[in-house]
């Protein structure tokens, strides 16, 4: 006969472990939700001038860009048209057929020529 966890005394070790306090739960699940979360590289002042002259491109000559920007830790895109930057709070609007991006400055990844 294979022992197997059911097996009296093989399974000793182990038993206390069966049931896990609601508390506990949640713990483990906030540490593998915090492993999931992106935490993207700083820009370096080049990659910052590139995405300057993206996005005064795509204001300029009305050209579509794709952004990519960090939203509750997880990275997105969105592409669009960019309609407005506002400097004193340093956000910038982005608009598209569908929908409407009102975008921190800080949560921009990357900027591409859609």
């Amino acid at each position: 006969m294979n022992p197997n966890k059911l097996t009296p005394g093989y399974n000793i070790m182990w038993e206390s472990s069966r049931m896990m306090l609601p508390e506990h739960r949640e713990q483990l699940l906030a540490q593998k939700r915090k492993k999931k979360e992106y935490t993207p590289l700083p820009l370096s002042s080049d990659q910052l001038e590139e995405m300057n002259v993206l996005i005064t491109q795509s204001i300029t000559e009305d050209q579509a860009i794709c952004v990519t920007y960090i939203a509750s830790g997880m990275k997105a895109q969105f592409w669009g048209w960019v309609k407005a930057i506002h400097y004193e709070t340093r956000r910038m609007k982005i608009v598209n057929d569908e929908d409407v991006l009102n975008l921190s400055l800080h949560q921009i990844i990357a900027i591409d020529l859609n």
